[in-house]
């Protein structure tokens, strides 16, 4: 962490498998949208990727400075019927677990979904009096973030993670719910939300191009949707940002 740390102590962080930290998979996009983002490059040096099999952590470790492999958890995580995904209960188990010991050590923490796309720099949303800040759209009955959170060391963020810690216990699925469900109850006083136009997904992408900063695959589990998806929308950003070197009109920009 201390390589990858800013000088006010903050890390930007995610976490794959082997299914998406592989050649030509989400990680390649990953990486990729941080060097052709507006003002993004500069975060590549800050960003630590964390792996959760050997791998995800050969390959990290082949095109990226800062990985690491976090305890084997192969044979704890469940594969749901008719996906290669690990459970999703298990996952958030093993993030919040990582939170909470980079939140321990002193790190602020940007944490980003790896199927994320940074297209502009997102820390200008940030506010640096807030415990939390994140965005949070409502899709149907529930309240869901859009894959990334920015969460300042301190003693409420390491009391509400201990928290996740003790109910996750005595009731197993709590963590079935968005991190800003979560939020909502337990930092309230201490988090800022961010305008959902800013982060689109899948769901409810913005249509908004010159306004978006990040993009995520959501509503879109299978991998090879996921990378095809992806590559789409850095290939609309790539075309999106030549037009604005030329002074096009960028109006007639969509995403597919």
């Amino acid at each position: 962490m201390r390589s990858a740390s800013m000088e006010d102590r903050t890390v930007i962080l995610t976490i794959l498998d082997g299914t998406r930290g592989s050649p030509g998979s989400v990680l390649d996009l990953f990486l990729e949208s941080f060097r052709i983002g507006q003002k993004t490059q500069r975060f590549l040096n800050h960003l630590v990727v964390a792996a959760l099999d050997n791998q995800a952590y050969r390959y990290c470790t082949s095109i990226h400075p800062h990985c690491f492999q976090l305890r084997p958890v192969t044979s704890k995580l469940a594969k749901r019927k008719g996906s290669t995904s690990p459970d999703h209960l298990m996952l958030k188990k093993i993030k919040y677990d990582l939170l909470l010991e980079v939140i321990k050590l002193g790190y602020n923490i940007v944490f980003t979904e790896a199927d994320v796309m940074w297209l502009r720099d997102p820390f200008v949303l940030f506010d640096p009096g807030a415990r939390v800040t994140i965005s949070c759209a409502l899709r149907g009955t529930k309240i869901q973030d859009k894959g990334l959170l920015y969460m300042k060391s301190s003693a409420e963020a390491i009391k509400f993670l201990k928290f996740l810690q003790f109910k996750r216990v005595l009731f197993p699925t709590y963590l079935d719910r968005s991190f800003c469900e979560m939020a909502v109850h337990k930092l309230q006083g201490h988090t800022k939300y961010v305008d959902t136009g800013y982060f689109g997904g899948f769901c409810e992408p913005s249509n908004n191009i010159s306004k978006v900063y990040t993009m995520q695959s959501t509503c879109c589990d299978n991998i090879k949707s996921k990378v095809h998806d992806l590559r789409l929308v850095l290939d609309d950003w790539i075309n999106f940002t030549a037009r604005m070197s030329t002074n096009a009109n960028n109006s007639k920009v969509k995403w597919r």
